[in-house]
């Protein structure tokens, strides 16, 4: 492999890894974005379930559990928002003064110099997999909750009007 085909190699997989760190950072913007929803949803309906406790009002009396199961569940999914926006330690492209001050040492070769860079770079990209993994099935997760969650309300619902006849 020639110098240029070395750069181009090193081009590829830093562009490889710079993808990477932005698919984390969609997926912990995105879970913001959710978590927001999620949590103003969340107390409306939690509200709205606690006033029916205190009030006389056959509307708020027949939408108590629906509201309350809706308030728990969306508190359900903004968890799991929680744990697709985990502190987690994430590997930036590029590397750290350190490896540049070895790799231009007269002793150490281009080739024995990208094959160093290439092999730190793979416990890098794993880490970042593993982590854009985790944090992609959390958020999977909390949206899945949120789709479920009119069903969740309805089934609430229909559920003490059933249980008063039993």
């Amino acid at each position: 492999m020639k110098i240029d085909d070395l750069k181009i190699a090193l081009d590829d997989v830093r562009a490889r890894q710079t993808a990477l760190v932005n698919l984390i950072i969609f997926t912990d913007q995105k879970a913001m974005a959710v978590f927001r929803l999620y949590v103003t949803l969340g107390i409306a309906a939690g509200a709205a379930g606690a006033a029916s406790f205190f009030r006389n009002d056959a509307l708020l009396e027949f939408a108590r559990w629906a509201m309350v199961a809706t308030a728990f569940w969306l508190a359900i999914g903004a968890f799991f928002c929680v744990r697709a926006m985990s502190r987690a330690a994430i590997n930036l492209p590029g590397r750290g003064p350190e490896f540049w001050q070895w790799a231009m040492r007269p002793e150490n070769e281009a080739h024995e110099v990208a094959e160093a860079y290439l092999v730190e770079l793979l416990g890098r990209q794993k880490v970042n997999r593993e982590l854009n993994e985790k944090t992609a099935g959390a958020l999977d997760t909390a949206v899945k909750m949120g789709i479920v969650t009119p069903v969740i309300t309805a089934v609430a619902a229909a559920a003490v009007p059933l249980l008063s006849y039993l």
